[in-house]
């Protein structure tokens, strides 16, 4: 007759039993059993092999257990025979951050799969942190367990498993499930705990088991604490015995210490990077004598992620000497702006993120950049000269920056856009790169606030005009900034009744130009043509003009009707793409005056709403400005800083 099976006492999941083994220096210990008791709810069993030990953990409370045993392995495997529960197994007196086992008990009741949790910390051989394979003595400078722990959990991206060669640290969590399937520890003859755990992960890993890393809390080693020298590496016995028990590990123990672009290497450097902060490399070389709309968004962009608490440094690599526009920002505390001779990129030194915040063009040395730091990141402001060819001298000259353009996006490991339009427009054209490595960044808009000084411009008064109600056209001569609709819409208005004189007022470009279609309407004495202007004098137009027209049919951004509205001027654009966009239509501040297409009738119609009603442009210059809050240069700075850490977690392209 068979014996009746007895059920095995169940596992339980969700509780944890914390374990001290002591070998000497008992009130070293006793730190670690205090930590454990006041920043964790485990019940604390605390082994030793003398007896004289057992008094300094006396009265301590119910949650602390004391007894004889000849090893922490030993000390593990009847702990877990008796409560059949998590183990926490403190090898090194350590102290712990509050709400240490959070993360790792959320996971193991997720995943029964995971075999151990291990933690970072400044001396736990291959996961030390923050430099990999190299313990040290102390938290780095000015941290410590908590402070450094809340960075790691508050910042974004948040802290995932991440599969480890074996467990390792001075505290390492084995799970009960684990503990049941793969059987007891085994130590080799040193009793080395540190060998015994590696041996489990690696036994577990052949049952299909995965052995995890929590880089969301720091447990700190002092260096005053340890009992052991806290640079202790595998002696040539223990990792011989270790090899010898699972073939499998010759070779992949070394590789995955020294890989770059493991799980484990990821996760790490993107921990490093929220506690010791990101080195950045801006490139810089749109910096010349002249500042246009590039110069003013690469200006505020460096402004933004130095002033970021999060950025330790922006080295910026400049053309030439330091314009005055940007000598505020360059030489601000967290700033580096140099020039590379030779394009040389490593007089910099490590650098996190590799970065061009503007347009790429031809003859930019896209494989320095690619290489020059752990990621490389790039923006794509439009794709409007990609689509154009008239903007280019030749077809070859075309096809060149296409594939150009091209080539820049399939190298980088992620590409910032500044409106959710341009991604449209990029995936439109199948440009090479996932679309989940495109991230929108906007822009910020608080640049110009409407109380800056103007000086009515002395071209316009050298060419005519004497004053007057006047409306603007501001912007570079492009064909798609529709200046000849312009020109027709306001012909109309003057028709309706609106004694506008008219000024353009911007530079021209060589290629793909209105001038042309501009001249074949004739002259006309109450139109003004301006070259670039000083940005005082631009701040005149933009506050005296009576209307601004802004009929673009093709744009990234469009920061003109945001910078007519600063001062109090409203502008006439088209309901399209990105002005629908970032002019608030989905978040249900319907801007009240937007032409409905870009024929001069509708342009016309949309400009003299807004000259006959004054109410009414009041209305549409605040729901811009409402709008345009949306976008902050901090903001700008915040989203760039996320997508950073994120991109360093992610495997390179």
């Amino acid at each position: 007759m068979s014996s009746p099976i007895t059920e095995a006492p169940a596992l339980r999941i969700g509780t944890m039993t914390a374990v001290v083994y002591v070998r000497t220096h008992p009130e070293r210990y006793l730190v670690a059993v205090r930590s454990l008791l006041e920043r964790s709810a485990a019940d604390v069993v605390v082994g030793c092999l003398y007896t004289q030990y057992l008094s300094t953990f006396a009265g301590l409370g119910p949650r602390v257990e004391a007894r004889m045993v000849g090893s922490v392995s030993e000390l593990i495997n009847v702990v877990y025979a008796e409560r059949r529960t998590h183990i926490a197994a403190v090898n090194e007196p350590c102290v712990l951050p509050p709400d240490a086992f959070t993360t790792a008990l959320a996971w193991l009741g997720d995943d029964l799969r995971y075999a151990t949790v291990s933690f970072l910390s400044n001396a736990a051989d291959f996961l030390s942190f923050p430099v990999r394979n190299l313990p040290g003595d102390r938290a780095p400078d000015g941290m410590d367990e908590q402070s450094i722990t809340r960075r790691l959990r508050t910042l974004r991206p948040i802290a995932q498993p991440a599969p480890v060669l074996f467990a390792a640290g001075p505290i390492v969590v084995l799970s009960a499930a684990a503990l049941g399937a793969v059987g007891e520890l085994v130590a080799p003859a040193s009793a080395r705990f540190d060998i015994a755990v590696a041996d489990f992960s690696v036994r577990a890993r052949e049952k299909g088991f995965v052995d995890v890393l929590d880089t969301s809390t720091y447990v700190l080693r002092p260096s005053d604490l340890a009992v052991e020298p806290i640079d202790t590496t595998l002696t040539p016995d223990d990792r011989g015995w270790l090899l010898h028990r699972h073939q499998s590990m010759v070779g992949f123990v070394d590789h995955e210490r020294l890989s770059g672009d493991s799980p484990l290497a990821l996760a790490h450097q993107v921990a490093r990077v929220k506690v010791s902060g990101l080195r950045l490399l801006v490139d810089g070389s749109c910096f010349g004598p002249n500042q246009i709309g590039t110069q003013v968004a690469t200006v505020r962009t460096i402004r933004a992620l130095s002033a970021h608490v999060d950025v330790a440094e922006v080295c910026v690599v400049l053309p030439g000497p330091i314009p005055p526009y940007a000598a505020e920002v360059l030489t601000a505390a967290k700033v580096t702006a140099r020039q590379a001779p030779g394009g040389d990129l490593s007089i910099f030194g490590p650098i996190d993120v590799a970065y061009r915040p503007f347009q790429p063009t031809p003859g930019w040395d896209v494989a320095s950049w690619a290489t020059a730091g752990v990621r490389f990141v790039v923006s794509i402001l439009d794709t409007i000269a990609f689509h154009n060819g008239g903007y280019f001298a030749s077809t070859g000259d075309w096809m060149a920056y296409r594939s150009f353009l091209r080539e820049c996006v399939h190298q980088a490991d992620a590409v910032t856009v500044i409106s959710d339009d341009v991604i449209d427009q990029m995936m439109l054209h199948q440009f090479p790169i996932e679309r989940s490595r495109v991230v929108t960044v906007a822009l910020g808009t608080e640049h110009l606030r409407g109380d800056e000084t103007g000086d009515l411009p002395e071209e316009l008064r050298a060419r005519g005009f004497v004053g007057g109600a006047f409306a603007l056209c501001l912007g570079v001569n492009y064909t798609h900034k529709n200046r000849e609709l312009a020109l027709d819409a306001h012909e109309l208005v003057r028709a309706a009744g609106h004694d506008l004189s008219l000024v353009f007022a911007g530079p021209s470009v060589p290629h793909g130009t209105t001038r042309v279609l501009e001249a074949r309407r004739g002259p006309r004495e109450h139109v003004f043509v301006l070259p670039e202007l000083r940005e005082s004098e631009r701040n005149w137009l933009l506050r005296h003009a009576s209307i601004v027209w802004y009929p673009t049919s093709a744009e990234g951004f469009g920061l003109v009707p945001f910078e007519a509205a600063a001062f109090g001027t409203p502008a006439v654009a088209v309901d399209f793409g990105p002005v629908r966009e970032l002019a608030g239509r989905r978040f249900g501040d319907d801007v009240p005056v937007l032409a409905t297409d870009w024929s001069p009738t509708a342009l016309a119609a949309a400009a003299c709403l807004l000259l006959g009603d004054p109410d009414l442009a009041r209305r549409h210059v605040e729901t811009l400005l409402v709008a345009g809050d949306r976008y902050s240069w901090k903001a700008t700075g915040d989203s760039l800083v996320e997508l950073f850490r994120r991109v360093l977690g992610q495997p390179r392209r």
